[in-house]
């Protein structure tokens, strides 16, 4: 596994995203628009469509708070029109310290126009952390990006749009991230290779599910993948809006590392990174081009190969 980058903030250059092996970023951004509940005037571009470069950087003054916090954004921030959406990550295996896991997938969340609030401490490379669930470290990095929005002297204030919060995590984070998505802060969950266990184990049931109130997605690598019957009996289980994708090529963590039925293959995990900035597009920014990428009989993931996409509860347009 790659180690998290030493600077203590870094520029990442743009590269083609087919040659994204090593953990660094392309470039991209999005033009924030509104919820999937209000109306587009004009409609914001598809956040796919446009790119900036990235910087991470240790997120200032989190003491207090339930963790340390890793930000990824676009460098300049004024060449991004409006207040940009934010998105929270939380890690596989629970790991609260380290932040180098997701680092190439929040990299290129960020460039898509989001600004992604990520669980662990900048300079933290120990991967061998295992934790247990605190959705704390999801609910306080809301917490932590509403200060910065207001505070003096921080480069976000007045930069983020704390109506436009997503959350989102992998495996044992995608749990946290589920449980938070119970905040009335959040706008939008993501579940990567995650789901409650049927019996509760890690401390969370099911019965969780009855407690969100936004669109929420869930992603799975298929058969292969542990956490498959978790995603699909969640999805079945929810009545909010949702929308099941898979890809059994990618088992537990192909769509992390960027490997195709056991084998490198940087594409598997570019199309993850579509599925991420769709969704947060979608249902943060109320992009139209977005919300086609999953719903409708030509929906743009469906006539990707490989890929299996189900939806219920939304709105018929």
């Amino acid at each position: 596994m790659t180690k998290g980058l030493p600077m203590p903030r870094a520029i990442l250059k743009p590269v083609l995203a087919a040659a994204v092996t090593a953990l660094v970023a392309v470039t991209a951004a999005s033009v924030p628009g509104p919820s999937d509940v209000d109306t587009a005037a004009p409609p914001a571009p598809p956040a796919a469509a446009v790119f900036h470069p990235v910087v991470r950087e240790g997120a200032a003054r989190t003491g207090g708070y339930a963790a340390e916090y890793t930000v990824y954004r676009p460098a300049d921030l004024d060449r991004v029109p409006g207040r940009l959406p934010v998105v929270v990550f939380g890690n596989g295996a629970c790991r609260h310290t380290s932040n180098d896991e997701l680092l190439t997938l929040e990299t290129l969340l960020a460039a898509h126009g989001f600004v992604v609030v990520a669980v662990g401490g900048f300079d933290e490379p120990a991967l061998t952390e295992n934790g247990s669930p605190s959705p704390a470290v999801v609910t306080d990095a809301i917490t932590w990006a509403e200060r910065e929005n207001g505070r003096r002297g921080s480069e976000l204030r007045d930069r983020l749009d704390p109506r436009r919060i997503g959350v989102a995590g992998h495996s044992c984070g995608g749990i946290e991230a589920l449980v938070a998505g119970a905040d009335p802060r959040v706008r939008s969950v993501l579940s990567l290779d995650s789901g409650f266990f049927a019996d509760g184990t890690l401390g969370y049931g099911r019965e969780n599910l009855r407690k969100l109130h936004t669109p929420t997605l869930f992603a799975d690598g298929g058969p292969d993948d542990v956490a498959y019957p978790n995603s699909g009996g969640n999805y079945d289980l929810v009545t909010v809006p949702a929308v099941r994708v898979t890809n059994p090529a990618a088992g537990h963590t192909g769509f992390v590392y960027g490997q195709r039925d056991g084998s490198p293959d940087p594409s598997i995990r570019e199309e993850a990174v579509n599925v991420l900035v769709n969704w947060f597009d979608f249902t943060l920014n109320g992009n139209r081009a977005a919300r086609g990428y999953f719903l409708g009989a030509g929906c743009g993931l469906c006539a990707t190969p490989g890929w299996t996409v189900t939806a219920k509860n939304f709105r018929q347009e």
